[in-house]
């Protein structure tokens, strides 16, 4: 699978610490070889949005349109009580995702869940 960086993600992970580059660039490589088979942390659609959000409807069409997704990355570390395959950390790397391709454009907190702004998506 193609994996590529959005432009505004790209310069700011130049500024992260090596750890957590490490652990983006090891997401990747495992992309590139495996796909998304046999990830360790938890790796679902955004527009899966609480329906209490109140602002549900906004965050749905936004995620559907841009196809996004988002990876608990392990950064600080994963929550080991969690089955294989669902570990979630405190945080997530969103990217967008077609059928042989994604493209990462944004790491964050969560919670609070919150979607990659236009900007990120280039």
């Amino acid at each position: 699978m193609n994996v590529e960086l959005g432009k505004r993600f790209q310069q700011e992970l130049k500024n992260y610490p090596t750890a957590d580059k490490i652990k983006i660039a090891d997401f990747i490589l495992h992309i590139q070889k495996h796909g998304f088979t046999g990830l360790a942390g938890r790796n679902k659609p955004s527009h899966e949005v609480p329906k209490d959000d109140p602002k549900w409807l906004e965050k749905v069409q936004y995620a559907q349109q841009h196809r996004l997704w988002h990876y608990h990355i392990g950064i600080p570390e994963y929550d080991v009580n969690k089955p294989f395959g669902e570990q979630t950390s405190k945080y997530v790397l969103h990217y967008m995702k077609w059928d042989n391709a994604i493209r990462i454009v944004d790491f964050s907190e969560h919670p609070p869940f919150s979607l990659p702004t236009e900007l990120y998506l280039e």
